[in-house]
Protein backbone atom coordinates (compact mmCIF):
# COMPACT_ATOMS: atom_id res chain seq x y z
CA UNK A 1 0.00 0.00 0.00
CA UNK A 2 2.83 2.38 0.92
CA UNK A 3 4.53 1.65 -2.41
CA UNK A 4 1.38 2.72 -4.25
CA UNK A 5 0.74 5.77 -2.07
CA UNK A 6 4.19 7.33 -2.53
CA UNK A 7 3.98 7.75 -6.33
CA UNK A 8 0.50 9.22 -5.96
CA UNK A 9 1.80 11.82 -3.52
CA UNK A 10 4.73 12.59 -5.80
CA UNK A 11 2.63 12.99 -8.96
CA UNK A 12 1.24 16.50 -8.16
CA UNK A 13 4.79 17.73 -7.57
CA UNK A 14 5.95 16.37 -10.91
CA UNK A 15 2.92 17.86 -12.65
CA UNK A 16 3.48 21.33 -11.20
CA UNK A 17 7.15 21.20 -12.18
CA UNK A 18 6.18 20.26 -15.72
CA UNK A 19 3.84 23.26 -15.93
CA UNK A 20 6.83 25.62 -15.66
CA UNK A 21 8.39 24.21 -18.84
CA UNK A 22 7.96 26.01 -22.17
CA UNK A 23 5.06 24.53 -24.14
CA UNK A 24 2.56 25.30 -26.89
CA UNK A 25 -1.06 24.37 -26.14
CA UNK A 26 -4.39 25.49 -27.59
CA UNK A 27 -2.82 28.22 -29.77
CA UNK A 28 -1.02 29.66 -26.72
CA UNK A 29 2.74 29.68 -26.09
CA UNK A 30 3.76 29.40 -22.42
CA UNK A 31 7.29 30.57 -21.54
CA UNK A 32 9.28 29.40 -18.53
CA UNK A 33 8.62 32.67 -16.68
CA UNK A 34 4.85 32.28 -17.11
CA UNK A 35 4.53 34.93 -19.83
CA UNK A 36 2.12 33.86 -22.58
CA UNK A 37 1.97 34.65 -26.29
CA UNK A 38 -1.35 34.05 -28.08
CA UNK A 39 -3.36 35.04 -31.12
CA UNK A 40 -4.89 38.51 -30.82
CA UNK A 41 -2.14 39.74 -28.51
CA UNK A 42 -0.10 42.87 -29.24
CA UNK A 43 3.60 42.30 -28.54
CA UNK A 44 5.73 45.31 -27.65
CA UNK A 45 9.20 45.18 -29.18
CA UNK A 46 12.15 46.90 -27.53
CA UNK A 47 15.51 47.36 -29.25
CA UNK A 48 17.86 44.99 -31.03
CA UNK A 49 20.74 43.97 -28.78
CA UNK A 50 23.43 43.36 -31.40
CA UNK A 51 26.19 45.93 -31.86
CA UNK A 52 24.64 47.01 -35.18
CA UNK A 53 21.15 47.38 -33.68
CA UNK A 54 19.75 44.18 -35.17
CA UNK A 55 17.57 41.85 -33.11
CA UNK A 56 19.48 38.71 -32.15
CA UNK A 57 16.46 36.64 -31.09
CA UNK A 58 13.77 38.00 -33.44
CA UNK A 59 14.35 37.32 -37.13
CA UNK A 60 12.27 37.70 -40.27
CA UNK A 61 11.12 34.39 -41.74
CA UNK A 62 13.01 33.57 -44.93
CA UNK A 63 9.77 34.12 -46.91
CA UNK A 64 10.04 37.85 -46.12
CA UNK A 65 13.36 38.01 -48.03
CA UNK A 66 14.84 40.65 -45.74
CA UNK A 67 17.10 40.85 -42.70
CA UNK A 68 16.81 44.47 -41.55
CA UNK A 69 15.33 43.67 -38.14
CA UNK A 70 16.60 46.97 -36.73
CA UNK A 71 13.49 48.51 -38.35
CA UNK A 72 11.40 46.68 -35.73
CA UNK A 73 12.87 48.68 -32.83
CA UNK A 74 10.24 50.18 -30.50
CA UNK A 75 7.47 48.81 -32.71
CA UNK A 76 4.66 46.34 -31.97
CA UNK A 77 3.25 43.20 -33.54
CA UNK A 78 -0.38 42.12 -33.54
CA UNK A 79 -0.23 38.31 -33.39
CA UNK A 80 -2.52 36.71 -35.98
CA UNK A 81 -1.03 33.20 -36.19
CA UNK A 82 1.38 31.10 -34.12
CA UNK A 83 2.96 28.00 -35.61
CA UNK A 84 6.11 25.90 -36.02
CA UNK A 85 6.82 25.72 -32.28
CA UNK A 86 10.23 24.11 -31.75
CA UNK A 87 11.62 22.71 -28.51
CA UNK A 88 14.76 20.72 -29.11
CA UNK A 89 16.81 21.88 -26.14
CA UNK A 90 17.37 25.05 -24.12
CA UNK A 91 19.13 26.74 -27.07
CA UNK A 92 16.57 25.67 -29.69
CA UNK A 93 13.30 27.17 -28.47
CA UNK A 94 11.42 29.16 -31.10
CA UNK A 95 7.98 30.04 -32.47
CA UNK A 96 6.88 31.44 -35.82
CA UNK A 97 4.60 34.49 -35.60
CA UNK A 98 2.53 35.91 -38.44
CA UNK A 99 0.85 39.25 -37.88
CA UNK A 100 0.78 43.00 -38.44
CA UNK A 101 3.77 45.08 -37.41
CA UNK A 102 3.38 48.74 -36.47
CA UNK A 103 6.70 50.48 -36.89
CA UNK A 104 8.00 53.28 -34.67
CA UNK A 105 6.98 55.87 -37.27
CA UNK A 106 3.39 54.59 -37.28
CA UNK A 107 3.46 52.76 -40.61
CA UNK A 108 2.11 49.21 -40.75
CA UNK A 109 2.85 46.06 -42.72
CA UNK A 110 2.19 42.33 -42.64
CA UNK A 111 5.10 40.42 -41.15
CA UNK A 112 6.32 36.90 -40.54
CA UNK A 113 9.01 36.34 -37.89
CA UNK A 114 10.81 33.61 -36.00
CA UNK A 115 11.31 34.37 -32.30
CA UNK A 116 13.60 32.62 -29.83
CA UNK A 117 11.05 33.47 -27.15
CA UNK A 118 12.98 32.43 -24.02
CA UNK A 119 15.98 34.59 -24.95
CA UNK A 120 13.83 37.45 -26.26
CA UNK A 121 11.90 37.68 -22.95
CA UNK A 122 14.82 36.89 -20.62
CA UNK A 123 18.08 38.11 -22.18
CA UNK A 124 20.89 35.61 -21.43
CA UNK A 125 23.60 38.30 -21.45
CA UNK A 126 22.10 40.70 -18.89
CA UNK A 127 21.21 43.04 -21.73
CA UNK A 128 17.74 44.62 -22.02
CA UNK A 129 15.12 42.18 -23.32
CA UNK A 130 14.25 42.44 -27.00
CA UNK A 131 10.58 41.74 -26.23
CA UNK A 132 9.00 43.91 -23.54
CA UNK A 133 7.13 41.86 -20.93
CA UNK A 134 5.35 42.97 -17.73
CA UNK A 135 7.61 43.33 -14.70
CA UNK A 136 5.95 40.41 -12.90
CA UNK A 137 7.51 38.04 -15.45
CA UNK A 138 11.03 39.32 -14.78
CA UNK A 139 11.07 38.15 -11.14
CA UNK A 140 13.07 34.98 -11.83
CA UNK A 141 15.79 36.90 -13.61
CA UNK A 142 16.01 39.46 -10.77
CA UNK A 143 16.35 36.75 -8.13
CA UNK A 144 19.12 35.03 -10.11
CA UNK A 145 21.13 38.23 -10.44
CA UNK A 146 20.91 39.06 -6.74
CA UNK A 147 21.86 35.74 -5.19
CA UNK A 148 25.07 37.06 -3.56
CA UNK A 149 23.61 39.40 -0.86
CA UNK A 150 21.31 36.72 0.51
CA UNK A 151 20.95 38.20 3.98
CA UNK A 152 19.96 41.63 2.64
CA UNK A 153 17.52 40.13 0.16
CA UNK A 154 15.77 38.06 2.82
CA UNK A 155 15.52 41.04 5.12
CA UNK A 156 14.17 43.24 2.37
CA UNK A 157 11.58 40.71 1.32
CA UNK A 158 10.31 39.97 4.82
CA UNK A 159 9.79 43.58 5.87
CA UNK A 160 7.02 44.75 3.48
CA UNK A 161 4.62 41.90 4.28
CA UNK A 162 1.61 44.18 4.58
CA UNK A 163 2.38 45.83 1.26
CA UNK A 164 2.51 42.51 -0.60
CA UNK A 165 -1.01 41.73 0.59
CA UNK A 166 -2.24 44.88 -1.13
CA UNK A 167 -0.96 43.82 -4.54
CA UNK A 168 -3.42 42.74 -7.20
CA UNK A 169 -4.31 39.07 -7.39
CA UNK A 170 -3.30 37.08 -10.52
CA UNK A 171 -6.92 37.24 -11.69
CA UNK A 172 -6.97 41.04 -11.40
CA UNK A 173 -3.64 41.33 -13.23
CA UNK A 174 -4.96 39.14 -16.03
CA UNK A 175 -8.06 41.36 -16.42
CA UNK A 176 -5.86 44.46 -16.56
CA UNK A 177 -3.63 42.87 -19.22
CA UNK A 178 -6.64 41.81 -21.33
CA UNK A 179 -8.17 45.29 -21.08
CA UNK A 180 -4.85 46.78 -22.20
CA UNK A 181 -4.66 44.39 -25.18
CA UNK A 182 -8.24 45.28 -26.21
CA UNK A 183 -7.38 48.99 -26.07
CA UNK A 184 -4.38 48.40 -28.36
CA UNK A 185 -6.59 46.45 -30.77
CA UNK A 186 -9.14 49.29 -30.75
CA UNK A 187 -6.37 51.79 -31.57
CA UNK A 188 -5.32 49.61 -34.51
CA UNK A 189 -8.97 49.43 -35.65
CA UNK A 190 -9.38 53.23 -35.42
CA UNK A 191 -6.16 53.76 -37.38
CA UNK A 192 -7.40 51.50 -40.17
CA UNK A 193 -4.95 48.64 -39.60
CA UNK A 194 -7.82 46.29 -38.73
CA UNK A 195 -11.32 45.94 -40.12
CA UNK A 196 -14.26 45.97 -37.73
CA UNK A 197 -14.68 42.20 -38.23
CA UNK A 198 -11.00 41.55 -37.44
CA UNK A 199 -11.22 43.78 -34.38
CA UNK A 200 -14.33 42.03 -33.05
CA UNK A 201 -12.86 38.56 -33.72
CA UNK A 202 -9.58 39.31 -31.92
CA UNK A 203 -11.45 41.01 -29.08
CA UNK A 204 -13.65 37.93 -28.64
CA UNK A 205 -10.56 35.68 -28.42
CA UNK A 206 -9.06 37.89 -25.71
CA UNK A 207 -12.26 37.93 -23.65
CA UNK A 208 -12.55 34.15 -23.87
CA UNK A 209 -9.12 33.79 -22.26
CA UNK A 210 -10.18 35.54 -19.05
Amino acid sequence: MKKILFPLLLFPLLSSAQETQPRFENDTLYTTSGYKIYEGQVLQLAKGTSAAGYFRFIKFHYSMAKTDTYTLQDGSILVKKLKNYKNSGSDKLSIRIEGTVTYKNGSKAETDIIMEFEKATQSPDRLPNELTVPEEFLVKQTITENTAPVKHEVKRQTEPVAESKKQDSPADLKKIMVADEIKKLFDLYKSGALTKEEYEAQKKKLLERQ
